[in-house]
């Protein structure tokens, strides 16, 4: 048994922070920590993920606009545009299926 925590040695700056926290054999679990205004552009994921907010305020688009506050979660198929902006300093958990990368989720990651 691993305990992992999502919400220890966090780290923020400039540009998010990405790190693996488990790589399983169907899914990766990923913590992005993102700085007041860090902005993912409007992309797609090749496979459904889920996004949890663990701290802070984010703000999500896709076909409307949804604030997730801490505890929230949002699922989203695969190929569904949307785009994310931190309101208040953040650390989002991301669930991606095995396939994607976390390489294509780093180069969405962009500095302020």
């Amino acid at each position: 048994m691993n305990v992992l925590s999502f919400l220890s040695d966090l780290s923020f700056g400039n540009k998010p922070q990405i790190k693996v926290m488990f790589d399983g054999t169907t899914s990766k679990e990923i913590r992005i920590c993102m700085d007041t205004g860090n902005i993912m552009q409007e992309h797609k994921a090749p496979g459904a993920i889920t996004i949890m907010l663990l701290k802070g305020s984010v703000r999500i688009s896709s076909n409307e606009e949804v604030t997730l506050q801490v505890g929230d979660m949002l699922y989203f198929d695969a190929n569904v545009p949307h785009s994310l902006e931190v309101d208040e300093q953040a650390v989002i958990r991301l669930v991606l299926s095995k396939n994607d990368t976390t390489q294509r989720v780093q180069n969405l990651l962009k500095p302020l």
